[in-house]
């Protein structure tokens, strides 16, 4: 019985399929039988000519949609973007570099002014410092022969400091006529603009900050709080918002797809924008708690605004006199005790 279920066995093991006999008993049985990897390369071997034929059109037209994806996505990926030289989808198209490399200019020359302010400044306070060391020597020696009195004279008759005192007047007067100006052209407000409104608006100022808000969105109120504290400090933007869902016609041109949206404008133009709140959080976990500063910090990135956060050590010495920082956190409620929270 063992004899007769071994043999069995051997017949049916003969009997089974094998892919390296599929092609016959010719030729190429025996090529396939001395070759094992010959199927890999001839994929169509033991096939008949409809099968054969088929399977080649098959494969054929698969490798030319797999080109012709392949060609699309290179394309797509050598101008940055899908097919629309969109600027906030395109990290490497030359749209966005350009406008990246704008921004970088704008940050560099913000922060060169800002160092030059601060060299100026420490200029003027070193200067006021030997004024006042030097009247007080004076003071002391008030006995002293006329020859001190005179050189006392002659140096506030200084020509350098003259210079210097009449550039900063004629820059005190040109600011004062600047802010008078933007005044009766609505700058220190923050107020509502409506589609007909927003080519004058955005055309009648060096800088205007719109944003683009919905009044169900609780984050669009949140933004509203903040720019509410900020046009009145900072005279040089407009500030301005929009209902998206009455002005179709620029939320399309703009491309504004989320909410809320902040476009600031220079000279008519479009220079860069804020989505949502990107940015500004000082917490991941909590994207909608963030001090005005972070949002004023970004507007004089843009160059809309004049404003350096304050160091450590001026935060410090404002906490020890008691003096609270411009601005807020957003909350529901928004507490007395807002304009407390750490910036």
């Amino acid at each position: 019985a063992d004899l007769t279920r071994n043999r069995n066995k051997v017949v049916q093991e003969t009997n089974m399929p094998s892919n390296q006999m599929s092609a016959g008993s010719g030729k190429a049985a025996k090529f396939v039988a001395a070759n094992p990897l010959a199927p890999m390369a001839d994929p169509f071997a033991g096939m008949d000519n409809d099968q054969r034929e088929y399977q080649q059109a098959l494969a054929e037209n698969v490798n030319k949609r797999l080109e012709k994806a392949m060609g699309e996505l290179k394309e797509k990926h050598q101008n940055g973007t899908n097919e629309i030289d969109d600027e906030d989808r395109a990290p490497t198209g030359d749209p966005y570099q350009r406008h990246k490399a704008e921004m970088e200019r704008r940050k560099r020359e913000h922060d060169r002014v800002m160092q030059r302010q601060r060299e100026e400044e420490a200029k003027e306070l070193k200067y006021r410092k030997e004024q006042a060391e030097h009247l007080s020597k004076f003071d002391e020696n008030d006995d002293s022969d006329s020859d001190s009195g005179d050189e006392l004279l002659i140096e506030y008759d200084d020509p350098d400091i003259e210079r210097i005192r009449a550039e900063r007047l004629q820059a005190l007067k040109a600011k004062q006529m600047e802010m008078v100006q933007n005044k009766a052209k609505g700058h220190g407000q923050y107020r509502m603009i409506y589609q007909d409104d927003f080519l004058p608006e955005c055309t009648g100022s060096k800088f205007v900050a719109v944003h683009f808000f919905h009044k169900e969105f609780e984050r669009c109120k949140i933004m509203d709080h903040h720019l509410g504290l900020i046009a009145p400090a900072f005279l040089t933007c407009k500030f301005v918002r929009i209902d998206a869902e009455k002005a179709p016609f620029f939320v399309s041109k703009l491309q504004v797809k989320t909410l809320p949206t902040l476009i600031v404008f220079e000279d008519g133009k479009a220079i860069n924008r804020l989505t949502g709140f990107e940015g500004l959080a000082k917490n991941p976990n909590e994207p909608d708690k963030w001090h005005t500063g972070k949002l004023q910090e970004w507007l004089a990135q843009t160059g809309a605004i004049q404003y350096r956060p304050p160091t450590e050590e001026v935060l410090e010495e404002m906490r020890r006199l008691g003096i609270k920082q411009h601005g807020s956190i957003w909350s529901s409620s928004l507490s007395e005790n807002a304009e407390d929270d750490e910036y």
